[in-house]
């Protein structure tokens, strides 16, 4: 082989070992960085009483920040598909009837639901649990470290329940579309109530 094609050979295999690096500096990558960081340095509350930064991954692989949503009213909620039928897909489906008409009223807002089982998260089986709750939206998922401080920050304690699933959320937290605080609604309440309570937030704002 002539000098010039070993130095093709060479080139070739040092691309294809940083595209392979580049690769895992995704999720994993992810893992890695927030691996040995406090809850300080993973997320900040930018002022708020309850609520602020996150950095979360949907069910392709894409990562999303709290910084995707200004502009727009999005509602915070955590659940662990774990979690039997019975308890958490009636409040998954009243979420999703109130979101429902709140988006027909053209008061859309995106909900950002993420799971609470953050030890390897199956995706499929994620995703299959929302398919079967009927709902109109995807989850979200993290890492531990961003799982543990973005509950914290929401002020939605992390209880394991005794067959080893982490309790839902026992508030929905509704934030504006300038990232700030606006309420924590009880998930015990019906559709319609959600509903009643959600319409006059939004379309209550900025007039006080």
């Amino acid at each position: 082989m002539t000098e010039s094609g070993k130095s093709i050979w060479r080139w070739t295999g040092i691309i294809g070992l940083l595209v392979f690096v580049a690769g895992l500096l995704g999720y994993g990558g992810f893992r890695l960085s927030t691996a040995s960081m406090g809850r300080s340095d993973i997320v900040r509350s930018h002022g708020n009483p309850v609520g602020g930064s996150f950095k979360i991954v949907t069910l392709t692989g894409s990562t999303a920040t709290d910084g995707d949503y200004r502009g727009k009213w999005f509602l915070v909620w955590f659940v662990d598909p774990r979690c039997p039928d019975e308890r958490c897909y009636p409040p998954m489906k009243r979420l999703d009837q109130a979101l429902a008409q709140m988006k027909q009223e053209r008061h859309p807002i995106v909900p950002v639901v993420l799971s609470l089982n953050y030890s390897a998260p199956d995706t499929d089986d994620l995703e299959d649990y929302f398919k079967d709750a009927a709902v109109d939206y995807s989850p979200f998922y993290a890492t531990e470290n961003m799982t543990r401080a973005m509950t914290a920050l929401y002020h939605a304690p992390l209880v394991k329940e005794r067959e080893g699933y982490y309790a839902p959320a026992q508030n929905y937290v509704l934030m504006d579309p300038e990232g700030h605080y606006a309420a924590s609604i009880p998930t015990t309440l019906s559709a319609e109530e959600l509903h009643a309570r959600l319409d006059k937030l939004v379309t209550g704002w900025g007039k006080q």
